[in-house]
């Protein structure tokens, strides 16, 4: 089963690049009760869509460029890519299945 995969300021352009066709970018902290929830879902979205979308996460306290890139001021936030542009975005915890779709909808 695959697990996110968590990257920093320094990996975050080589990693995204692996997965230019379809990526989803969480941005959490370990301090950020939502994100902790979020963990499993996010491992479990991983295992799902591996090979076919990257599954990253992005420590925004250790990660400040990446987070400022992105504009991201709530967590835990979620940035979903394809083909290297930004579709869509979206922050607070999320159900599962929302997550699930919208990954979905960038590998139509």
């Amino acid at each position: 089963m695959g697990k996110k995969l968590t990257v920093n300021d320094a990996s975050f352009d080589r990693a995204l690049a692996k997965y230019e066709k379809a990526a989803m970018i969480e941005f959490f902290a370990p301090w950020c009760p939502h994100c902790v929830r979020m963990e499993p879902v996010m491992d479990k979205l991983a295992g799902e869509f591996e090979g076919k979308a990257g599954i990253l996460a992005v420590n925004v306290d250790d990660s400040p460029l990446a987070s400022q890139r992105y504009g991201v001021s709530g967590i835990p936030a979620f940035v979903f890519i394809k083909n290297g542009k930004v579709q869509d975005s979206v922050s607070g915890e999320m159900p599962e299945e929302e997550l699930k779709k919208r990954i979905s909808a960038l590998l139509a």
